[in-house]
Order: C-alpha cells, then sequence, then structure tokens
C-alpha cells in the first residue's frame, strides 16, 4: 500500500491529460465498410448457432436479447479468477469458439464479417482472435503461425460493430475450421471485473479487394505522402492506371471549390521494379494545404509547409503517454504494475513507470533509455533553433517521465532490466499470485544506452533543474563506467534480440562516451569515443563488391569483417554513422577526423546508391547478403523458425549484384517481420551524415523514408495510427488504439522481396511498439528546424 502510495504521489507530479481523439472517419476500417458487397452468403442463419463448439473457461448461450432486428446471438460469459488463477497453461482465462467447415471452398469470397459486441468492467480492451484453418494444398496457418490470424481490438462499451477481414491474401479453397478466441489478460481480477461478447451475423463477402502485395499501386490511386511535403524539398506522388496524362494541384484553404495552384504532366517511369506514373510538383513552394487531381481522380488533402513533420511529434508523443506505466492513463489504465520488481540479490525496485514496451506490457532499459535519449534529442535540437515552446515543454515533460523510470530503476555497478516481458495486468497487490519480478545483469549495452540518456539529460536541463540534471550525470558516469568494464554475452543480455556485436557496441560507447564529454568536458570521455571509433572504422566494407553493382560502404559485425551486420527487427543502423557524425563534429582538430568523415561518406553515398534500386519509391532497401552465409542458417531448431532452405530462397529473391552478392529490400527473416525498425535507423543515419556533410538530397532521401510511413508507397495508406488515411488498427490488444502509434513495420511476402501489407492485424508486423516511435522522433530531430 505503501509503495502503491508513492508511486501515485510521483504520478501526480505530472497532470493527466486526455488522450489525443481518434477520427475514424479518416481509418482503413470506416472505408473498408463503406465498399459495396458484390455477394455475400451466411455462414450460420439462428438454427447454425448450434454448430459452434466452445472450449475454455466460459459459458457459451444464446444471447438473451436479440441483436440487430431480432437475429440470435452467441453470448460468452468470461470465467475470471481473483484466486487461484485459472486452471490453464498460462494460468489466464481463455475461450475457443470452434466451427467445423468441413472443407468448404471459400474462393469466391475475399472478406469475412460479423457483428460482435463485447462487455467489460475492470479491462480497458476486449482483444477477439479470428483464426481461419484451410488444409489444402497450401495450408493456413502458415508455418510461422501468422498468415491467417486476424485479431480485431475491441471497447467493452456493450455497442454492437461489424468487424471486417480482407481474406483475399489467404488460401481458402479447403477451409475446414474457423475460430475466435478471447484471452484476459488478468491473472487475477478484481470482484466487480467482467467480460462478455456476442457474436451475430457471420457471413462471407465478395467486395473490390484492397491491394495488398507488390511495388505498384492499385489501379487509379495516387500514393502520396498524407502528413505532406517540406516547401523547399522535393515532391512526387505515384500512381498507376490513370486514364488523364495531366495533373493539377489544387489549393484548398483557401477556397471550398479549390484553386489550380500548379498544372503538371503525369509522367511513365519504367524501373526494374515496374511500370508507375510520376507525378512531379515540386515547384511548389508555397505553404498551403493542397489535392492531386488527375481526371477523375483526386487525393485527400495534404499539407505544404516549413516543417510539415510538426504534427506528428505530437502524435507519437500522445503515443507515449498512452504507453506509460505506473501513471493513470485517461480511460486506460491506473497507477499499474507496483507488483512487479527488478531484483539483485536480496535487493528490489518495482519496475513500475516508463513506458509500455509494445502490444504487450514488457519494460526495459534499452527501448526506454532509446527514447528518452530521442525526446532530449529533439527538444535541445528545437530549443536551439527556435522551435515551438510548447513543444519543447511537452518533449521535455515526456523526457522526464523516462528518465525517472532510467534513474531510479538500477542497482550500483551497472546492474540493471535490459528487458522485461510482461501481458498482463496485476492486481497491484504485493505477496499473490500475479506478481512477477526480472533479475537485473550487468550488460554493457543497456549502460552504454542508459549512460547516453542520463548525459544528454544532465546537459539539457542544467539550467531549469540543477538537482534533477547531477543526479543524472552521476548516474550516467557510474552506468558508463559499468559499460567500459562490462561482457556482452548471452550470459548477461535479457534476449537474444537485444544482442550487440562488437561494431555495435563501439558506436553506442561512442556516443554516449561524447554525451558525457559534453556534459563534462572531461578528455578522458573525448579520447575513449575516439578509441572506440577506430573499431567502427575497421568493420566497414571499403573496397567494391559486386561485379553488376559495385557497392562499398556498409558495415560488418566487428573489424575482423567475417560476418555482415544485418537486423530483422530492431535497427541500429544509424549506430556507427551517428557516432562518427558526432565525433566529427565535436572534435574537429582530432588527427582521426578525416577518417571519420571518409567513412560516414563511403555509408551515406552507398544508401543513396542503393535506393537507386527502388526507384521510383526511393526507399531504403535492407542489406546486402552472400549466397554462400546460407552455411550458417541450420535446417532445424532456429531462432524464429528459421531454415536453411528459407534463407537462401529470400536471399535468391533479391537484386544479383554479381559474385555471390545480392540486396534486398526486406531484411532476412522467418517468423518475426517488420521493417521500420531498420528503415527508421538507416533514415536517421543518413540524415545526421547528411546534416554533417550539408546534403540537401541526402535529406529529401531522408524524408522519404518518412513518407513512406506516411501514405507514398504501394498501398498508399498512412501506417502512423490517426496520421493521414487510411490507417488501419493495429496489434495492441492490450492498452487500445492511440493517434501516434507505429506498428513494427512493412513486411515481404514469403519468401519473396515484394512489399506486403494486409489488413489482418497480426503480431509482430503490425504490432506497436515504442522502438519505431523513438527512431521516428529522433529521425525528426535533423528533418525539424534549424539550417538544412
Amino acid at each position: 500500500m505503501l509503495l502503491a502510495a508513492a508511486l501515485a504521489t510521483r504520478a501526480a507530479a505530472q497532470a493527466p491529460r486526455p488522450l489525443l481523439p481518434i477520427d475514424f472517419t479518416r481509418s482503413w476500417e470506416h472505408r473498408a465498410l463503406g465498399k459495396p458487397v458484390r455477394a455475400r452468403r451466411a455462414l450460420d442463419d439462428s438454427a447454425g448457432l448450434a454448430s459452434w463448439r466452445m472450449t475454455g473457461t466460459g459459458r457459451l448461450s444464446i444471447a438473451p436479447v436479440p441483436a440487430l432486428g431480432g437475429e440470435r446471438a452467441l453470448r460468452v460469459d468470461m470465467q475470471l479468477f481473483t484466486g487461484p488463477p485459472a486452471p490453464t497453461r498460462n494460468r489466464l482465462p481463455a475461450v475457443t469458439l470452434s466451427r467445423a467447415l468441413g472443407g468448404e471452398d471459400w474462393r469466391d469470397y475475399d472478406r469475412l464479417s460479423l457483428w460482435v459486441r463485447a462487455e467489460a468492467t475492470g479491462f480497458p480492451t476486449v482483444p477477439l482472435q479470428i483464426v481461419l484453418h484451410n488444409d489444402g494444398e497450401e495450408k493456413v496457418p502458415d508455418r510461422y503461425g501468422r498468415e491467417g490470424i486476424h485479431y480485431v481490438t475491441l471497447v467493452g462499451d456493450g455497442a454492437w460493430r461489424q468487424v471486417v477481414w480482407g481474406i483475399d491474401p489467404l488460401a481458402r479453397d479447403r477451409v475446414t475450421t474457423l475460430e475466435i478466441g478471447y484471452w484476459a489478460n488478468k491473472m487475477l481480477a478484481a470482484p466487480e471485473d467482467r467480460v462478455a461478447f456476442e457474436i451475430a451475423r457471420v457471413e462471407l463477402q465478395r467486395v473490390d479487394a484492397d491491394h495488398h502485395t507488390g511495388w505498384a499501386p492499385a489501379p487509379g490511386t495516387i500514393a502520396f505522402s498524407h502528413t505532406g511535403y517540406d516547401a523547399n524539398g522535393a515532391k512526387t506522388a505515384l500512381a498507376s492506371g490513370l486514364a488523364s496524362r495531366d495533373f493539377e494541384v489544387l489549393r484548398v484553404d483557401d477556397s471550398a471549390l479549390g484553386t489550380v495552384a500548379l498544372r503538371g504532366t503525369v509522367d511513365d517511369v519504367r524501373t526494374r521494379l515496374g511500370a508507375f506514373q510520376r507525378l512531379d510538383f515540386s515547384a511548389l513552394r508555397a505553404p498551403g494545404t493542397y489535392v492531386l487531381r488527375a481526371g477523375d481522380v483526386t487525393t485527400r488533402p495534404f499539407r505544404v509547409g516549413p516543417d510539415p513533420w510538426t504534427r506528428t511529434v505530437w502524435e507519437v508523443l500522445n503515443f507515449f503517454y498512452a504507453e506509460r506505466c505506473g501513471f493513470p492513463v485517461p480511460g486506460v489504465h491506473g497507477v499499474d504494475h507496483v507488483d512487479w520488481f527488478a531484483t539483485h540479490g536480496a535487493e528490489r525496485v518495482t519496475m513500475s513507470g516508463g513506458w509500455h514496451d509494445a502490444g504487450d506490457l514488457s519494460q526495459g532499459v534499452i527501448n526506454t533509455g532509446e527514447a528518452t535519449y530521442s525526446m532530449f534529442a529533439l527538444a535541445e535540437r528545437l530549443r536551439t533553433s527556435g522551435g515551438d515552446p510548447a513543444l519543447v515543454a511537452r518533449l521535455l515533460e515526456e523526457a522526464r517521465w523516462g528518465l525517472e523510470w532510467t534513474l531510479r530503476v538500477r542497482f550500483d555497478g551497472g546492474w540493471r532490466v535490459a528487458f522485461g516481458s510482461h501481458n498482463l495486468w496485476t492486481n497491484g497487490v504485493v505477496g499473490d499470485a500475479d506478481d512477477r519480478t526480472v533479475e537485473a545483469k550487468n550488460n554493457p549495452n543497456a549502460n552504454y544506452i542508459a549512460a547516453a540518456a542520463e548525459a544528454l539529460a544532465a546537459r539539457v536541463l542544467r539550467a531549469d533543474d540543477p538537482t534533477l540534471a547531477a543526479r543524472s550525470l552521476r548516474t550516467a558516469v557510474d552506468d558508463w563506467e559499468a559499460a567500459i568494464r562490462g561482457v556482452e554475452s548471452a550470459a548477461t543480455r535479457h534476449t537474444p534480440a537485444f544482442a550487440a556485436t562488437r561494431m555495435e557496441l563501439a558506436s553506442i560507447g561512442a556516443t554516449a562516451s561524447l554525451e558525457l564529454y559534453r556534459a563534462t568536458g572531461e578528455r578522458r570521455y573525448a579520447d575513449t569515443a575516439a578509441s572506440l571509433a577506430r573499431t567502427i572504422v575497421a568493420s566497414q566494407q571499403t573496397r567494391p563488391v559486386g561485379r553488376e553493382l559495385p557497392l562499398a560502404g556498409f558495415f560488418y559485425t566487428g573489424p575482423d569483417r567475417d560476418t555482415l551486420f544485418h537486423q530483422f527487427h530492431r535497427g541500429n543502423d544509424q549506430a556507427p554513422i551517428v557516432a562518427l557524425a558526432s565525433l566529427a563534429e565535436t572534435l574537429r582538430d582530432h588527427p582521426d577526423r578525416p577518417a571519420w568523415l571518409a567513412a560516414v561518406a563511403r555509408w551515406a553515398d552507398y544508401e543513396k546508391r542503393i535506393a537507386a534500386t527502388t526507384s521510383p519509391w526511393d526507399v531504403l532497401p535492407a542489406y546486402v547478403y552472400r549466397l554462400r552465409d546460407t552455411v550458417e542458417v541450420p535446417d532445424s531448431g532456429a531462432l524464429h523458425l528459421a531454415t536453411r532452405a528459407s534463407y537462401r530462397a529470400q536471399v535468391l529473391a533479391g537484386l544479383s549484384l554479381g559474385d555471390d552478392w545480392y540486396l534486398r529490400a526486406f531484411p532476412v527473416w522467418f517468423a518475426r517481420r517488420g521493417n521500420y525498425g531498420v528503415l527508421l535507423s538507416q533514415a536517421k543515419g543518413l540524415a545526421a551524415a547528411s546534416r554533417l556533410r550539408g546534403d540537401s538530397a541526402g535529406l529529401d532521401l531522408a524524408r522519404r523514408q518518412a513518407q513512406w510511413i506516411v501514405g507514398r508507397n504501394p498501398f498508399a495508406q498512412s501506417t502512423l495510427y490517426g496520421e493521414g488515411y487510411d490507417w488501419a488498427q493495429q496489434y495492441s490488444v492490450s492498452s487500445g488504439d492511440f493517434v501516434g502509434a507505429l506498428p513494427v513495420g512493412m513486411q515481404s511476402r514469403g519468401d519473396s522481396d515484394l512489399p506486403y501489407w494486409p489488413s489482418q492485424n497480426m503480431y509482430v508486423y503490425k504490432e506497436v511498439w515504442v522502438h519505431p516511435a523513438s527512431r521516428w522522433l529522433w529521425l525528426m530531430a535533423d528533418l525539424l528546424g534549424g539550417p538544412r
């Protein structure tokens, strides 16, 4: 009780604010529900409800109140447990509804529709899992347990809602079973907690299916940056199937009908990715709100201005605020997880605080530390360039929330929790069955990340809050010293996802050392940064490889240059470039500065060169690969269900560079997919390099990566929730939907190198995650404010 009261007092130091409202009229779901239904087939009439079977901790019945104009509905009342926990494998209440279908052929239909209503007390969301089982030549779900599974997150207000799932990408020639499942993520419920849901009018439909695979936009669609374009930057949109050979840009913020601001020609473009149409309106520079019109196709409005990305910063900060742990987030939860503890020997400290990590409720200093650093970095950049004081204040407020956790959840000598997995709401009572603990470890990667955030915070807060700044600096020194002594190994990290290669560790260490040098002026930190930089420089490929498209500038995992640096989930591609660029800016008289500048230039030129292979999108490809590295992948038993055959097929699906080298737009990956961590890390590195070099073309290319995320992509869909248009619900099953959420990222289909973005909502690619959100804020430190 005393612990909960103390945390509530801490949370009260920052007054709760309402979350940003969600304008569902701009969502994918709103557009999908407006589509004409060409054909339909009911799976269940009133009599057919008896075909459903249920297993689990609940009660199945026919709803006592008719649904939707008199129809009968299935009702499930969950059995919750106040103690002891549920008699299930994970001790959580769960049910599965199952409807046997006997191998039906559903190929004449491309959408599943059902009506659902949920009632809940004590839970912010009611997420339902819908699973389609196909037993034809192609099995569904797939071997990774991703394709054929769709989540919809409901609010428990008792209202009926139509749920639709586009099944066009799925094999459905022999459908055997349809399942609907739910698990309650509370092990010990409060006495007043309740969950129930009802289902009615389950039917197959045929509509005009959404575009979901490939590089070309759907015919008659214009893909543009929904957020807008920098006034002085390049401005292009891409399309296919436009009948008109001309287009207009109409200004719509000062006229109901719009006034023509610019006319242009629709250019035909053919690249290795296919045929496209390009609308180039770079000559438009006047700030305002505009639409593009080509014949009878008109886009929705977008902005042109000096800083069109500012709104997205407010939105992403809203997401972080909604993800706060240990804070009463309005409409979501109160002060939570006070009975979750980091431990070190006989010591323990509550993990409550900071931000939840993703669609689950995990937490750790690597993601919290990086987010804190990004917020302070952006605040510092905006403040020094005369940015909006209100935005600076908001950034500092959220950054302080992360800093408080980073300073508190640790033990002397560098013992920290890099990552603690958590997926349930606890009851806040210490000493019962739903308590969780995670053992602290002494990991140099985690300590460098914490030290960097703390040292930057000390400098930014020194004038406004000298007491907090001094505490932050003392802790940064302790963390840095622990990192210098530390050993990166399986024994010192909490998860393989946060393993740091020798090149990464040197890069992150150099950045932390520079932050301490800037905060203290002590030369030992600068000397350490310069020493670590030698490892970075020695890890780069300096001579071109590949006969057909020679490339150099990419990195290996270390100076031996034996293993290529690849990632597929989290991204740290920015780490060597940010470190070297910061060194070149800070230590201008250092004898190694020419080597730092040369390494940055090689990498930036490499990124610009490979971006040309995805023209006209110019999205940054993932990595170069060697086919001979296939032998390094186990035949079975590998992480994330990797197989040697799939690795080989994915490499061969990339662009051949010659001499056994290949370039892929997307990473080689397996069960865990989604590339925004990699893409935004690359964009951050490119932006930092371009600022250092005064390269406006490089900054434009970095902006194009942000534009890809908010609509200038083959699916013409914004993937930043609440920003732009056609953003869809993401996998946020614990807390719900929030403006500003970014998913793990776009994926490729199967073993191909083709973009794939189905309406299916499934982890991890559509799971909300603070990692790409923090990378977005860090990128904005280069794209917003200050000289270009």
